[in-house]
């Protein structure tokens, strides 16, 4: 039988897969690949990737968008307006502490951070992140 494993969750990410177990894994950034003023995380996984993160202040960078699902953010404490890029045009999503919203797969956002945030966030796969504002 396997030991339960206990790991700091600011540390690693958690993998869930959609049949097999569960791991911790490492918070890995370095598979990028570079495409003009993007670049492409890849994190190699199949299913659901999903840890913790805390933000004092708004990225530098000038957006992301998940390509292969969606994201679930769901606010612990503190506050951020989630910056997203509709058809339509721009809009601005207020999310309070108690609070969870989805991204929907391929839509540009990015975090606004009113106060200092603490956050889970559940996706998979793919990231393209714009490298500037």
């Amino acid at each position: 039988m396997l030991q339960p494993t206990v790991m700091t969750l600011s540390e690693v990410h958690v993998h869930v897969r959609p049949r097999g177990p569960a791991e911790f894994v490492a918070k890995d950034f370095s598979n990028v690949t570079r495409l003009g003023d993007t670049m492409v995380w890849d994190p190699a996984v199949d299913g659901i990737l999903w840890g913790e993160s805390r933000q004092n202040q708004s990225g530098d960078h000038g957006g992301e968008r998940h390509l292969d699902s969606d994201e679930v953010l769901y606010l612990i404490s503190g506050a951020f307006r989630l910056s997203i890029e509709l058809e339509a045009g721009p809009a601005e999503i207020p999310v309070r502490a108690g609070q969870a919203v989805i991204v929907p797969q391929g839509i540009w956002h990015r975090l606004l951070v009113d106060e200092p945030c603490h956050f889970l966030y559940f996706g998979g796969g793919r990231t393209e992140i714009r490298r500037h504002i």
